[in-house]
């Protein structure tokens, strides 16, 4: 047996011994050497790495190497990338899995005085990230990378052209151990991200090409993540973070579109008529000389619906936005609609009244966020709509509560800090 094939054994060993739930992932995931590679990477079925890396690495580490990739199979990290930057999703990735990680150290650490796996020195590592989803940190990382000005503010930023969220990377890298180095405060932070994560290992795409196949590779990692799960329990070695894990494979999913129509639907005003027989029965019941009375739905009154194009939504959520819009208007149909494009103020207003064709030729914005100058403009413009709706990832501050109905779209878990009706958007990545 070769110097490799012992550190990989004795790694898998060690962590079916003491982290148990990590160490059955590790065991059933093939192990091979690839010396292109500079580090290691997993595709959910494999786990590949460099051998001169590996033997470079404590006995520690390399059980932290193979915990950190079995948690990024897990958490379905080579399932859910879809079209966003591979570069930046394993960094996202990193936050989001190492934080778990640590909370294994610690409750090992507390069990036996003593923790078999470390994370690498330099790990991406950030309190303020626990109980985000990754795809909320990468949108929160990537917003840092495209504004002009960090997200503190209150009001939000203005404009894209100046990229000043360098800052927040270096402070960052600091804080993390990535170096001494000064960032190149022209490159952007997708590519810092890159060189941050050459260090250690990452994440590629599952080999699944299909819809189907994708949802038999989802299926197999909730077995492998409930057998494991059931193998640390049943040795006392089980941690909250799993359970939390396996609760959100369970998470139903919720149609918000569908929601959204019927909490909208609530505030129409609906009436019953003998003018018009009902259409499915007159034809039986007019010969007895009975009348059933129909339903129907006066036209809304006024509805307000603003768009997030701040540079954190992607163009395809945009669009997306602007479709929802035009089936639930020609549903409801409102006696008028305003769709209000804003980032950190209002950058475009269209008006569309009862049958008037609804399109929106371009989009306005992709500057900071910021939530507030929907509502000033609606005051100012006297407008009384009889509910707002707000479709955004979420990230700014909450304005002021007006007093008409508010409901939120929103596309991460930044929601907690909205008021009115709020709902979860997934289309679909």
């Amino acid at each position: 047996m070769t110097d490799i094939q012992n550190i990989i054994e004795r790694c898998k060993i060690v962590t079916l011994a003491h982290q148990p739930f990590f160490g059955a992932g590790a065991s059933k995931m093939t192990w091979e050497i690839d010396d292109s590679i500079s580090t290691a990477c997993t595709n959910g079925e494999f786990i590949k790495f460099n051998s001169d890396f590996v033997k470079s690495l404590t006995k520690e580490e390399m059980v932290g190497l193979a915990v950190h990739e079995v948690m990024h199979v897990y958490s379905k990290h080579h399932l859910r990338r879809g079209d966003r930057d591979h570069e930046l999703w394993n960094v996202a990735g990193d936050y989001f899995i190492n934080l778990l990680i640590q909370d294994a150290i610690d409750a090992e650490v507390k069990r036996r005085g003593v923790s078999c796996m470390k994370l690498p020195d330099g790990g991406l590592i950030d309190d303020k990230y626990r109980g985000w989803s990754t795809e909320d940190i990468y949108n929160h990382l990537k917003q840092e990378s495209e504004n002009d000005e960090p997200q503190s503010s209150s009001q939000g930023t203005q404009g894209g052209e100046e990229n000043t969220a360098q800052g927040s990377d270096e402070q960052q890298q600091n804080q993390h151990g990535q170096g001494q180095s000064t960032p190149d405060p022209n490159a952007d932070g997708e590519k810092q991200a890159a060189s941050r994560k050459e260090t250690w290992g990452e994440v590629v795409d599952a080999p699944a090409n299909t819809p189907a196949e994708l949802q038999e590779a989802e299926r197999e990692v909730e077995v492998m993540v409930e057998q494991a799960h059931s193998l640390a329990k049943s040795r006392g070695k089980h941690f909250g973070s799993a359970e939390e894990l396996l609760d959100s494979y369970k998470k139903p999913s919720v149609d918000w579109k569908s929601v959204l129509r019927q909490l909208m639907q609530s505030l129409s005003i609906v009436d019953y008529t003998y003018r018009r027989p009902h259409r499915n029965t007159h034809h039986i019941l007019s010969e007895l000389g009975a009348f059933i009375p129909d339903y129907h739905r006066e036209n809304m009154g006024e509805i307000v619906v603003a768009i997030d194009t701040s540079g954190s939504c992607s163009s395809e959520e945009v669009t997306q936005f602007l479709g929802e819009i035009q089936s639930i208007c020609e549903e409801l149909q409102p006696s008028k609609v305003y769709v209000v494009q804003c980032d950190a103020r209002v950058q475009h207003v269209d008006t569309f009244d009862l049958g008037q064709p609804f399109k929106i030729d371009r989009i306005h914005g992709r500057g900071g966020t910021s939530f507030q100058p929907v509502f000033d403009w609606v005051e100012a413009e006297g407008i009384n709509p009889m509910a707002l709706v707000y479709l955004t990832d979420g990230y700014a501050p909450a304005p002021d509560v007006p007093d008409y109905p508010v409901y939120w779209g929103v596309t991460t878990q930044k929601q907690g800090h909205l008021f009115g009706e709020v709902m979860s958007v997934n289309f679909g990545q």
